[in-house]
């Protein structure tokens, strides 16, 4: 089946501060496929956004000749690369994956989504029934407070063959489900405050109609440019970091915005982009 893939806009989701600190996202490096169905192809796709994704080309429900045929196998994802401090609690997991299907009113959607550790997997099933869109989408399991109903250790979150079990099932036509990007979040504590956290502190957010940036990254300079993006992808505000360091700490005054959602960009001269989705409601 042929794959077709459109431009669109991305968003990555960046560790927040709060009460819990937090690890990530980080992306698999160790990937395998097991059991029936149809078979993964391209798993080391889910580490960069350039459209040459993850896919399972799911036939017919239920007409085709093998029932196994709208059923993918089992993708495994491990090898997130954590280091969290060993006297830490666990106290949340969090997926984000950029799914897609080829086509509209397509019937593709979840069937296993298990934590896993070594192959065996471990808690709650956090598939959801939800079809997935023909537009790129971000799907987020779990939260900073959700360990998918098991007790994580660090020292298990640590383990290379620590991740997850993903399996995909078809309810309707011939469809190419892709995941292009995926990244995993461990939240922990430790008892000693968000000044020992390992990840960097990003915080973007409104609070009624103001909209925080605050960030901090060695990459961060008078030159890096800063922009917020509506929905449609027209430019709501646009500046370069005013403070001539390592930090950004704007407020901007969104009263004149329509509600909806806007994209945070934040381009340093020599770095990454990060980008944050936040959700502007009057």
């Amino acid at each position: 089946m042929k794959k077709i893939f459109k431009s669109f806009i991305l968003f990555i989701a960046l560790p927040s501060i709060g009460i819990s600190q937090s690890a990530g996202p980080a992306t698999s490096t160790l990937y395998s496929t097991s059991g029936t169905g149809i078979s993964w192809g391209n798993l080391s796709g889910v580490v960069a956004i350039d459209n040459n994704p993850a896919y399972a080309d799911l036939a017919q429900y239920p007409t085709c000749n093998n029932f196994l045929c709208y059923y993918s196998n089992i993708a495994s994802f491990a090898g997130f690369n954590f280091s969290i401090p060993s006297t830490a609690t666990v106290t949340g997991v969090k997926l984000d994956i950029l799914q897609r299907v080829n086509s509209p009113g397509g019937g593709i959607h979840d069937s296993t989504l298990l934590l896993s550790l070594n192959g065996t997997t471990y808690g709650n099933n956090h598939a959801t029934t939800l079809n997935w869109f023909d537009t790129p989408t971000i799907q987020t399991y779990g939260s900073s407070t959700d360990t998918w109903g098991y007790a994580w250790t660090a020292t298990q979150i640590n383990t290379p063959g620590f991740g997850f079990q993903y399996k995909i099932t078809n309810t309707s036509y011939d469809q190419t489900a892709s995941v292009d990007y995926l990244t995993m979040t461990v939240y922990y504590q430790t008892g000693t405050g968000l000044e020992s956290q390992t990840s960097t502190p990003w915080q973007v957010g409104f609070t009624g109609s103001i909209l925080s940036i605050n960030a901090q990254s060695s990459n961060i300079s008078l030159g890096a440019q800063i922009k917020v993006n509506n929905i449609a992808g027209e430019t709501v505000y646009q500046s370069k970091n005013p403070s001539g360091n390592d930090r950004i700490d704007l407020k901007i005054d969104a009263a004149k915005w329509n509600a909806g959602i806007y994209i945070v960009n934040i381009q340093p001269e020599n770095g990454k982009l990060f980008q944050q989705k936040v959700v502007l409601v009057k």
